[in-house]
């Protein structure tokens, strides 16, 4: 069995070096620009932080290819190893001053995430956390092991905090038909900002729950993977949220037409509902609805 550790150390390492130069930078000055749509912000500091980690790759792994949320070439080389990265996801956040925001690094591996690793800014000694996890190594925060199994409680009642990244799965979505979910699940409902950052808390164990997207490849790479690793459960969903299975890789979700996987893969956007088993056990849905 080949170990990926390598991998996740790498992330790791890379993890520190990016977030040290966002961390410095926050609050301060920065040129902001608009991107294809209102609210889609990028800043000088996602670009240059999106360069440091490519820089570091193409340094140590010149043969693999690169996905990045500020790609302006949509192009891919051509390797069965494939980085997804998110320089700053939540960058709106980042924008104004709030400290909810996380840098996300994962490898692929035929499309499935081998390795990965998120930080997040944190009122801690290092002023971070790094979670980071390899296929078939387990998940780790800050070198502690990650074990949701163990952690999460079975029920959401009495507080537990839930997480919901799209406001339209929220409220229901009048074109797609969905029904309002936030009559139907329980939990103290979270909206922050960053879906790597929710990702993040729910390995963790402080959100119990999540359902998450539409987002993209890079927002989910690395935080599917470390939720895997620590136990966690993951159903990906169709555009209605409907369930379709349980998620194992990207491929299967990506490849559904002829067109080249550097055509579809800038433009592919997901969802998924994730939380402890326990809690989503699907045949007693009142855990969780």
């Amino acid at each position: 069995m080949e170990n990926y550790k390598e991998y996740e150390n790498f992330c790791i390492n890379i993890s520190k070096i990016a977030g040290k130069y966002v961390l410095e930078n926050f609050e301060g000055k920065f040129e902001i620009y608009s991107k294809d749509k209102r609210n889609n912000l990028v800043t000088e500091i996602d670009l240059n932080t999106q360069k440091i980690i490519v820089q570091n790759i193409n340094k140590t792994y010149s043969n693999h290819a690169i996905v990045g949320e500020e790609d302006k070439l949509k192009s891919i080389k051509d390797s069965e190893y494939i980085w997804v990265i998110d320089p700053i996801d939540g960058t709106t956040n980042f924008v104004n001053g709030i400290p909810n925001f996380a840098i996300s690094i994962a490898l692929l591996k035929d499309l499935e995430p081998i390795a990965g690793s998120i930080w997040i800014p944190w009122p801690n000694n290092e002023k971070s956390l790094i979670f980071s996890a390899s296929k078939n190594n387990g998940s780790n925060s800050n070198g502690i092991k990650l074990n949701l199994i163990e952690k999460l409680n079975e029920s959401l009642d009495e507080g537990a905090a839930s997480s919901y990244s799209s406001f339209s799965s929220i409220n229901g979505n009048k074109d797609r038909n969905i029904k309002p979910w936030n009559k139907v699940i329980k939990g103290e409902k979270r909206v922050i900002g960053s879906v790597a950052y929710e990702m993040a808390l729910l390995a963790k164990g402080v959100i119990k729950f999540g359902l998450f997207g539409p987002a993209s490849i890079w927002d989910f790479g690395a935080g599917l993977l470390i939720i895997k690793e620590a136990g966690g459960t993951i159903h990906n969903l169709d555009k209605d949220y409907n369930f379709i299975s349980e998620f194992t890789s990207f491929k299967k979700l990506i490849y559904k037409s002829n067109d080249s996987l550097s055509e579809v893969i800038y433009d592919w956007s997901g969802q998924f509902l994730i939380g402890n088993k326990k809690i989503m056990n699907l045949e007693d849905s009142e855990k969780f609805v």
